[in-house]
Parts: C-alpha cells; structure tokens; sequence
C-alpha cells in the first residue's frame, strides 16, 4: 500500500468558488456531456474539506462563508491560497478515484507539539460509473439513471449534513492545530497527477500514526455510483 502526503504551503492561488447558482456535477451527470462519478466524488470531498475544517476550529469561523451544494449549505474558506490548495490537491486524485486505487483520503490534525491528534477518513469505492444519459431511451435507461442521480445527491447531502455535526461525537481539538491530507492508494505504480504528493518516508508514516486510536464512525452510505464511510480516529 502506497501513502502518500500534502501540506499546506501558505502561498496564495487562484480562488476556488462554488456559485450561489451553479449546478453540483451530479446534477450535471443527469443531462448531456455527463459527469464521472469520480469528478462527483471529487465536487464532494472538496466541499467535505472545507466544511470539516470550519466545524473542528482549526480556523476562526470568520473565515469561512456559507455556499450552497446539494441544496444545503457548505462551508467555504474566504482565503484563495487555502482553496487552491485543497481544490488541487482533491482533484489530483481523480484519477485514483476513477481507477479504483484510491484506498482513502485522511485530514490528519497535528497539535502544536506535532502530535497527531485526530484522523478523519474519507473511505471511497466508485461501483459504477454515471452513464448520462439526459432523455429516456426506448428502453427506459434514462429515466432511471435520473433516478439514481437524485438517489445519489440525497445521500451526498445526508453526508454533509453529518459532517456538521460531527462535533458532537468528537473531543475538541487543541488550540493551534494544523492538518494535511493524506492519501492512500493499493498500488505503487499509480500517482495523483502531476508533482502535487509526495511519498511518505518511514518516520514520517510513523509520526502521522495515531497509537491505538478511538474509532468513532460519522456516516457510512452506499449507492448504485458508489459506496463511502467516513469515520474519526481520535487519541484516547
């Protein structure tokens, strides 16, 4: 198994915005030029991200604003160089996604000390890809792809709506705390486009382990598209 790493660097990049009237990719999946379902994956771990980050404080809640996906609303951070780095991180690994090599994705949180303290896990297994298909065919293939789309963005939005009151089922984090990303794959001969990861050397893999963590689950969901758990690790 291949891991994988990302910290933030600080240096400001192109905004990433969700309009207050764009359309979600899944939506887009149910009409013509059809969406992946690992691009739908990736509209939603983007969003995920950034909601996490505004409900465990590890930044003031000024800097977040409120957008919409999925018909709810999502949290967004008003800092472009945080966006960028989030946005090209999540897409990066589209590729994983499509292909199937994508293990999970993890928001590790490290205190000040550079102790990890608590893992959030993103488990993703796409089952089948969206065949778009925007207007019913003789055989009805459309109207049900229509169907599972809507299936599909009610299970999207049912997991953001948990991620927002995750705080509840979590401790809180300790003042000053920062996060990276961590991805992981099931084979070694397959990258995030790009040079955006870097591999993990041992002690880093070891200083990134929580020892003996409390597992606590947040949301575990399964589609016709795709399956996805989300769980914390947290220190005892």
């Amino acid at each position: 198994r291949d891991r994988l790493s990302r910290s933030p660097s600080g240096e400001a990049g192109r905004a990433f915005a969700w309009s207050l009237v764009s359309t979600p990719a899944v939506a887009m999946a149910s009409g013509a030029g059809a969406t992946k379902t690992s691009a739908i994956v990736c509209e939603f771990l983007e969003a995920a991200i950034h909601t996490t980050l505004r409900v465990r404080g590890v930044y003031p809640a000024e800097v977040f604003e409120r957008r919409r996906l999925y018909n709810v609303a999502v949290s967004r951070s008003r800092h472009p160089g945080l966006n960028e780095y989030i946005r090209e991180t999540i897409y990066s690994l589209e590729p994983w996604i499509e292909g199937g090599t994508l293990e999970k994705l993890a928001v590790l949180f490290i205190d000040a000390n550079d102790r990890p303290v608590e893992r959030l896990v993103f488990q993703v297994k796409v089952l089948k890809e969206i065949s778009g298909a925007g207007a019913a065919g003789l055989d009805g293939e459309g109207d049900r792809d229509l169907i599972s789309c809507d299936d599909l963005e009610h299970m999207l939005r049912a997991l953001i709506l948990k991620i927002q009151v995750s705080d509840a089922m979590l401790s809180p984090l300790p003042e000053d705390c920062r996060f990276e990303l961590l991805a992981y794959s099931w084979s070694r001969d397959e990258r995030g486009s790009g040079e955006v990861w870097v591999d993990e050397t041992r002690a880093v893999s070891e200083r990134n382990q929580i020892a003996d963590p409390k597992l606590v689950p947040i949301k575990s969901v399964t589609s016709d598209f795709l399956s996805m758990q989300i769980f914390a690790e947290c220190v005892k």
